[in-house]
Parts: structure tokens; C-alpha cells; sequence
């Protein structure tokens, strides 16, 4: 039986264009390297398929991201469902999760071989030659489960167009280099005379220096005209579609009839060539018949025509005439002939190029668009700007995981509310547009919830509702901070997310929290509030787990650094400090990275404070005016007790009879300000209302009461609940 044509491999390839300084192993490589950059996978591979004793098999050629000890010497190409498609060239594979696909196996393994690294997402695409053949497979992975999505899929396809592309540029040069050594080996052996080897050497390095196909036609008959002193020279290229031959001569002669453009079914030296797959020696009559009167017949008394084959078939003919009678000997045909294989070969290989050009321009203009498209869209859902603070100032850093990009799901904020000012970082799983449109709903909501006046923990349960709501599958961790610039009280609360890291006279230290699970994983879940107090002056680092996480060293290797460089530079502007993390980060980021530093210039002032909780008892009123008035009594302002007792009455009146609930009073004294805070905090979150109370009225006076005595009042929502607040200033 036929074993069909031999393909030399990889290995004869890679020899072959060594030999030349072509190295077709680093341009792999490349190609490998940037498939896996673009697919986010861990480790890609180029795979061939290679025959032995045995039959076929899997052979590793390029490696990157990963050991080539790791994985087992070779591998059988067939011997799994999985595999298969990719290597007889049918389709791309992508699987979310190996361990679970039954084509590939069970187990803690996967069904992997005993030496391999681990996978759980796997993507691969085959590498197709331009006949179709398949050379081998482009392969890429990840340790982690559905990692590849539609576009990590295209980008792999990509990558193995690229490849095919690359080795078949390089099995032409290797060719082509073939070709010409022969031409070199048959002119020694016919004693060929000096000029014709000049011709040898000279066209030799102008095809290796023409980089399109009408570099090649226009240089070559030139060249040929030029060293041999032939009257003319042309190259004829065969047009398939409007079956025609398009010549290119020196001297021009695309004037005259039937030198331009020739029917292939037309009976000149150049298309019966081309037909019959020969070449043709031709007389005076002949040239005549094909130049038509377009010049002296008498010049032109002999001819050849040779056909020039490429891997594909035949490409055109190489046609020369000379004013000597004598036509030309066999050793001139056997000359033209290599020329001619020579031309074929470049002529393909410049077609290559010229596709591999406008595909790498088609790409970039993509990327281009894309990344301008990523960038809109990112400045879009980010903050346009940050508020501009007494007390505090802000630095922020976003970095995605795939260059170009610049589009993900981590983002930061600060907001401005009535308490203070609340620092948002927050990290939607995915780093693609989806997890960026989701990004900025969440970004959207946690604004608008604490400019209500919900506290961080309340901001968060009721975003995590939301996010049940919207049904969407991904899942998000949140941190916000919110602090009091006057006091340096800072409330905190988390959703998953890493604690915020403080510098200040103390050193470094966490602030601590208990956090509630990520946003979209529990529906009813509660997000507990800490309370801690900065001294001095301080910065305090919030950011997402890309800037620590990386894929070999989940966490310990990047934490350590982004503390060390907190630690190292206690001084630094948090514009410094932001720039010296980032540049610090000791891994290639596997996720988007975000930062917010706030440099916080210390507390102007630290209030006094005590708390009384009340029973759901409205005699318990009293119990709060008394408290009031020793505790003014402790601070030295009893001159605040008069209006403070009428002012506390009233609120805690309305909350232990409007909401039916036990209350807390939490009494706040400003010294340097002379200013007292009184808050009445309960259950409820509906909001108290004024009534129009008439003259003869017992009731309905409460907060008219308030708002005459008090220089500001209000509410704030916090939790299930809420405090009635109100101000007064000796």
C-alpha cells in the first residue's frame, strides 16, 4: 500500500534552516509565548505529530511557562477522544474542566500521564500547513478550572495560523535554499562559464532580498538581461481566476500585444510552457508571434521559456531572448530551470509574507481598536476624579492582567457623605468586558447606598442583595473604609475582600474585620462593621489580590513584598508609595491589580464619647436626661444641659414610641469646638416626620422643637437600622 508523500518533520526543518540562519525554533517560541500571554493560560506548547516504529506520536517542540521536565518524553496522538480532533485537524477544543470531561478521564489526575503538570482548563487548536496538512497542535493550560472563554479560543486559533505560517515560511526558505544549491551543484558540473554563475550568485541574493512578489518580477528579468546580454527577459505569473498570464519584462514591452497579458489558451512559448508543464525553445517566428511588431523581429532570433513550479504547482514561466540564431544548449536550460525553481520558491514565499504583512496589520489595527475601546470603557466605569479632602490625600493605581487591555473587574472610589468620607476597592471575579460591565453596577450601587447615608456594613448587605438579583453568576469581593478626617475614627467592613493595610506611628498594622462571604455568593448575607482610631499621621493601603497573587505563589511571596515596601518607606506621599508597590510587585500579574492610598494628615480633634442603651420603655426618658447631665457634668459643660435635655427628649421619645424597639443614646462632645453631638439610634429605618401641630395641640412638637434649638440635625442609616442625630454649639 501507498504510504502517501513524505513531510519532513520539525527537526529536518529546524536543521535545514539553521544550516542558513534561519532559526525556526525561536520564531515558535514567539509564537508560543504570545499565544499563551493572549489566552491567559499558565503554560502553552507546540506539539508535532511525528511517526516511528511504533507509529505515531506526540513529539514536545516549544515549551513556554513551564518546565519541558516536567512533562513525559512523548505521548500518543490519538489515544484519547480529547485529542483527537486537534490532530487530524477538524476543530479547536475547549474545556472548562478536564478532571469532569469524560473524553479525557476521572480522577484527582484528570487522566493525565504520571509526569505532567497539572490542568484543569484546557485549550487547543491545530497547526495547519497551507495544503491542509496538519503539522501539530498549538496546546495551552491552566491549573484552575474555566479559565478559556470564546475570545481565549480565537486568540489560540490565531497563535496557530501564526505558527502555520511561520514553518511553512520556513520550510520555503529551506527549499528555496535547496534549490539553489543544486543550481550551484549542476552548473559546476556543466563547467558553466563565469558569467552564468555570476547570474547564479546575483539572482541568489536579490531573492533572498525582494520581500514582495512585484519586487521579484520586476528585478529578476533585469538582472537576467543585464549579466547574460540577452535582448529581453520577462516573468509571467499565472492569474488562475481569469485563466491568464501577466508578464513583466525588461525592456518594458507591456505595451505590445500579448506581452502584458496573455490567454493561457493562447499558443505563445510562455502558456504552451505553462500548459504542458516543459520548457519550450523558441525561434525568431515564435518571438515574433508573441511580441506582435512590438519590436525588431530581426533582434529577436531565439528564445526559452521555462516553467516555474512552486510546492503547489505551476506558477508562471521565465522567459529570455537572445538575437543569436543558435538556440539555447541544454546546460542554458538546466540554468533557466533553477532560476526558475528559485523564483517559484521566493514568489511563494513573498505571497506568504505579503499575507502574514496584512494579517499582521489587519491584527494590529484591531488591537488598536479594541485596546481604544477597553480604555473608553475603563475610564467610563472608573471614578473621573476623586474628591478633593482637608485632611486626606489620595493616590490610585489600575493594572490589567492582559497587556493592552486595560479593562477588568477591580475597581476604587471615594465618597463624600455626611459622617465623613468612605474609600471603596472592590474586585468582580474575570478580568474581561463582562466582569467590567458588572464592575461598574456594583461601583454604581455601593455609591449611591452610602450617599443615602448607609453605613459600610449596610452598603454592603444591600449590594450583595442587589447582586442577587441581577442573577448574574460572577461574584465579587469589596472592602470599604470610611473615615471621620476630624477624629481619625475609621469604620470598616468587608465582603471577602483583603484587609487594608495601615503605616503610622504604631507601624504597620491590618485593619482588622470580620468579613462577610464575597458579594453574589449569599443572598442574606450580614457584612459585621469594626471601628478602629488612626494616630497621627498615616497611610492606609486598600487594594485587590492581583497585586499580591500570583500563580505559583498564591499569596506569601506577595504579601511579604507589598508589606516590606510599606514598611520601608514610612515617609513617602502616597503618590510615591502607590508607584513604589506596583513597581515592586515580584510576579507577572494573573489579574487585574488596583490600589487606592490615602495619605491621612492625623485628627484634629478626639471627642469625648459615652453610649446608654434604654430599654423599649418610654419612661425610660428620664433616664436619659439624667445621664446627660452627668455626663456633661464629667466633660465640664453643663451649660449644654438645658437645651441638650430638651433636644434628647424629644429624639428619644420618637424612637421608643414611634418604633416600639429598645434604643441607644450615644452622646459625642467636641471640646474644641464646643460642639455636642446627641444620636438616638433604634431598629427602624423609617425616617421621622414633622406634623403640623395646632395651638391647642399636647403632642406633635418634637422635632419643631429640635430643628428651633439645634444647629444641624439629621439621620443616618446604618444596618437595620438608623440614628437621629442633632448638634448643638455652645
Amino acid at each position: 500500500m501507498d504510504p502517501g508523500p513524505s513531510h519532513p518533520t520539525l527537526l529536518d526543518i529546524t536543521a535545514l534552516s539553521l544550516r542558513h540562519g534561519h532559526d525556526l525554533r525561536s520564531l515558535l517560541e514567539a509564537a508560543t509565548s504570545a499565544g499563551t500571554r493572549a489566552t491567559g493560560a499558565e503554560y502553552g506548547a507546540f506539539f508535532y505529530s511525528d511517526r516511528d516504529e511504533g507509529g505515531e506520536r506526540l513529539e514536545l517542540f516549544v515549551l513556554s511557562g513551564a518546565d519541558a521536565r516536567d512533562f513525559p518524553t512523548t505521548l500518543p496522538v490519538r489515544s484519547t477522544p480529547l485529542f483527537a480532533p486537534t490532530f487530524e485537524g477538524t476543530s479547536p477544543i475547549r474545556v472548562a474542566d478536564v478532571a469532569t470531561d469524560p473524553r479525557f478521564g476521572h480522577g484527582a489526575s484528570g487522566g493525565l500521564p504520571p509526569v505532567h503538570p497539572p490542568v484543569r482548563s484546557y485549550l487547543a487548536a491545530p497547526v495547519l500547513s497551507g495544503t491542509g496538512r496538519v503539522i501539530g497542535a498549538l496546546l495551552f493550560a491552566h491549573s484552575r478550572p474555566d479559565r478559556f472563554d470564546a475570545d481565549a479560543e480565537a486568540a489560540a486559533v490565531a497563535a496557530a495560523a501564526g505558527a502555520a505560517v511561520t514553518i511553512d515560511n520556513a520550510l520555503l526558505v529551506a527549499e528555496e535554499r535547496a534549490a539553489r544549491e543544486m543550481a550551484e551543484d549542476r552548473e559546476a558540473v556543466a563547467d558553466a562559464s563565469a558569467t552564468r554563475f555570476a547570474l547564479l550568485q546575483q539572482i541568489t541574493a536579490l531573492l533572498s532580498t525582494s520581500a514582495t512578489r512585484a519586487d521579484i518580477t520586476d528585478a529578476v528579468p533585469v538582472t537576467i538581461t543585464h549579466v547574460l546580454g540577452c535582448a529581453s527577459a520577462a516573468v509571467f505569473l499565472l492569474d488562475d481566476s481569469r485563466d491568464l498570464l501577466v508578464g513583466t519584462s525588461h525592456p518594458p514591452l507591456e505595451e505590445a500585444a500579448g506581452v502584458g497579458v496573455v490567454p493561457l489558451r493562447a499558443d505563445t512559448p510562455p502558456t504552451v510552457a505553462v500548459r504542458n508543464g516543459q520548457p519550450v525553445v523558441f525561434t525568431a517566428e515564435d518571438a515574433r508571434r508573441l511580441f506582435d511588431g512590438a519590436v525588431d523581429p530581426a533582434a529577436l532570433r531565439s528564445g526559452l521559456a521555462v516553467p516555474m513550479f512552486g510546492r503547489e504547482g505551476c506558477v508562471g514561466a521565465l522567459v529570455a531572448h537572445w538575437t543569436d540564431a543558435s538556440p539555447p544548449s541544454g546546460s542554458e536550460v538546466d540554468l533557466f530551470a533553477s532560476i526558475a525553481a528559485q523564483v517559484a520558491l521566493a514568489l511563494e514565499r513573498a505571497q506568504l509574507l505579503d499575507a502574514e504583512r496584512a494579517a499582521r496589520e489587519s491584527l494590529a489595527l484591531s488591537v488598536s481598536a479594541l485596546t481604544d475601546l477597553a480604555r473608553t470603557l475603563q475610564r467610563g466605569l472608573l471614578p473621573r476624579s476623586l474628591p478633593v479632602l482637608d485632611r486626606v490625600a489620595i493616590a490610585v493605581r489600575y493594572q490589567p492582567a492582559v497587556v493592552g487591555a486595560e479593562v477588568g473587574g477591580d475597581w476604587y472610589d471615594a465618597v463624600e457623605t455626611d459622617s465623613g468620607v468612605v474609600f471603596v476597592i472592590g474586585d468582580v471575579q474575570g478580568h474581561n468586558t463582562t466582569a467590567a460591565g458588572l464592575m461598574g453596577q456594583l461601583r454604581t450601587a455601593v455609591r449611591a447606598y452610602l450617599t443615602e447615608g448607609h453605613g459600610p456594613g449596610a452598603a454592603l448587605e444591600r449590594t450583595n442583595r442587589l447582586l442577587a438579583d441581577l442573577g448574574e453568576e460572577l461574584f465579587a469581593t469589596c472592602c470599604l473604609v470610611s473615615l471621620d478626617q476630624q477624629s481619625g475614627e475609621v469604620v470598616v467592613a468587608s465582603a471577602g475582600h483583603p484587609a487594608p493595610l495601615v503605616s503610622d506611628e504604631r507601624g504597620l498594622w491590618e485593619l482588622e474585620v470580620d468579613p462577610g462571604p464575597p458579594l453574589g455568593i449569599a443572598e442574606g448575607a450580614e457584612y459585621p462593621s469594626t471601628t478602629h482610631r488612626l494616630r497621627g499621621r498615616s497611610c492606609v493601603v486598600l487594594y485587590t489580590d492581583g497585586v499580591v497573587e500570583s500563580p505559583l505563589d498564591q499569596l506569601t511571596a506577595g504579601e511579604a513584598s507589598l508589606r516590606r515596601t510599606i514598611a520601608e518607606a514610612p515617609d513617602a506621599s502616597c503618590e510615591v508609595l502607590a508607584t513604589q508597590i506596583m513597581a515592586n510587585i515580584p510576579h507577572r500579574l494573573d489579574d487585574d491589580a488596583a490600589m487606592l492610598v490615602l495619605e491621612y494628615g492625623g485628627a484634629t480633634t478626639v471627642p469625648e464619647e459615652a453610649v446608654l442603651p434604654l430599654p423599649s420603655d418610654v419612661r425610660a426618658v428620664a433616664q436619659a436626661r439624667s445621664f446627660l447631665r452627668t455626663v456633661l457634668g464629667t466633660w465640664g459643660a453643663p451649660h449644654l444641659a438645658d437645651a441638650g435635655e430638651l433636644v434628647l427628649s424629644e429624639l428619644v421619645t420618637n424612637a421608643l414610641l414611634h418604633t416600639g424597639g429598645e434604643a441607644t443614646v450615644v452622646l459625642r462632645f467636641e471640646r474644641s469646638e464646643g460642639r455636642l453631638n446627641l444620636g438616638v439610634r433604634d431598629g427602624s429605618t423609617r425616617h421621622p416626620r414633622g406634623r403640623h401641630a395646632d395651638d391647642d395641640a399636647l403632642g406633635g412638637r418634637g422635632l419643631a422643637i429640635v430643628e428651633a434649638l439645634a444647629a444641624e440635625w439629621g439621620v443616618s442609616v446604618g444596618g437595620e437600622g438608623k440614628t437621629v442625630w442633632a448638634d448643638l454649639v455652645a
